[in-house]
């Protein structure tokens, strides 16, 4: 991103963290939510809810080194303010185009399998590399690209999160929900759920948006 922090850089003069929280905000599925942010941002974040006036994000809370610290940091807290809390949708902020469908889906299909991401098919022909040459190709018909929102069970997802094969590096929710032996099921999301990682992507949320607007 040039240096630049993907979550605050702007598609179209809004920030792209306002724009993902403004689809939780405005979502009648959400009851809370709990916003992790880096420490250096954290006064940044704090500015900009009572700007915004997000009426249910109920904490904002320090991350920690690695996605799943910051992913256990929001749940401790939401285990305190929400004890009673049933399901829990874990989103990346860098994903602002994510929908009002997408979230319905993902609720409806969690409802029923207790651990479920959302994810598309994969549309390129995948190989596998080693040593700089093509060591095989990978069936594309069972590959799937994993996005998020990722949606558990609260028990659940906080059980992963404090299991003792938690303290190793994951790149994501659904891989330590699987340590545990629990299924995590896909629903489908969306070719325009981007997450903003390079400068390619902040141009690539710009033409969406100009899609979309027509």
């Amino acid at each position: 991103m040039r240096g630049r922090d993907k979550i605050w850089a702007a598609i179209s003069g809004r920030i792209t963290l306002a724009r993902t929280v403004d689809v939780f905000e405005a979502s009648p599925l959400i009851n809370t939510i709990i916003l992790v942010i880096s420490a250096d941002r954290l006064h940044e974040a704090t500015t900009l809810c009572k700007h915004e006036g997000w009426h249910k994000v109920a904490a904002v809370v320090i991350g920690g080194a690695r996605r799943q610290d910051s992913v256990r940091a929001g749940l401790e807290t939401l285990s305190t303010l929400v004890p009673e809390c049933h399901w829990v949708m874990i989103h990346d902020g860098a994903r602002p185009f994510v929908t009002p469908a997408i979230l319905e889906a993902g609720l409806h299909a969690v409802q029923q399998h207790q651990a479920v991401t959302a994810a598309v098919p994969v549309k390129d022909t995948v190989k596998l590399v080693q040593h700089g040459q093509i060591h095989s190709t990978l069936e594309r018909s069972q590959l799937w690209t994993v996005q998020t929102p990722q949606i558990f069970s609260f028990p659940l997802i906080y059980q992963a999160h404090h299991h003792s094969d938690a303290t190793s590096d994951v790149t994501d929710d659904a891989m330590l929900v699987a340590r545990l032996g629990q299924p995590v099921t896909i629903f489908q999301g969306s070719y325009a759920n981007i997450k903003i990682t390079t400068h390619e992507d902040l141009l690539l949320a710009e033409a969406l948006l100009q899609g979309m607007a027509i």
